[in-house]
């Protein structure tokens, strides 16, 4: 019996430590107040300890979503994942340079070679020249030298139960910020709910 008590004590701890927000995280987490500026610094350490950033986040889909695959003391490499049309979904990885202890930045970084792409439909790998074809559409569409893009982080709240805290990201461009482009990005935390996630168009 005490051999049973044990084990099941092990396995709740073991469960807790899976489903739980990392430390750093949550440390962060802790010292926040709604509708308070985020230094970038403790945007990173959000951005390493999450499972996936979603994007106007409707009945379980995003307009977009990001992966933040490195975070380092100066910038981020993450996947974007969206929409490209009714049809088609794309991934890419993008990079962005942190300034002046607020904004993660673009830096003008050529996405578009390592576009990969799925029907929306049944999730088919897009490949072969079906797939340069959508990369040279992309590459004529937009304009990947743009870096003149800034975000910062309002703090919203977090919901412990479904491990995710939401912010609110504001879009600068050449410094000026407009209401209309600010986004609720809720940020997962559970790998298996955020894998769950899919895009509307």
């Amino acid at each position: 019996m005490r051999y049973l008590v044990f084990i099941l004590a092990l396995w709740a701890v073991t469960t807790a430590s899976v489903i739980a927000q990392d430390a750093q995280s949550q440390a962060v987490i802790d010292r926040m107040k709604a509708g308070k500026l985020m230094p970038i610094s403790d945007v990173a350490v959000l951005m390493i300890g999450s499972e996936r950033w979603c994007y106007r986040e409707q009945e379980g889909n995003c307009a977009w979503s990001d992966i933040y695959l490195e975070v380092t003391g100066t910038g981020a490499t993450y996947e974007i994942s969206n929409p490209w049309s009714e049809e088609v979904d794309i991934s890419f990885v993008d990079r962005g340079i942190f300034k002046d202890g607020r904004y993660i930045c673009e830096t003008g970084h050529d996405w578009v070679p390592t576009v990969r792409a799925y029907g929306r439909e049944d999730g088919t790998a897009i490949e072969g020249r079906d797939l340069a074809a959508l990369k040279q559409e992309i590459a004529e569409q937009v304009n990947t030298s743009d870096d003149d893009d800034c975000f910062d982080y309002l703090y919203q709240h977090q919901d412990k139960d479904a491990e995710t805290v939401t912010l609110l990201q504001r879009h600068y461009i050449d410094g000026e910020t407009d209401a209309a482009n600010d986004a609720l990005v809720t940020l997962y935390f559970n790998k298996d709910a955020a894998a769950d996630l899919g895009w509307y168009w």
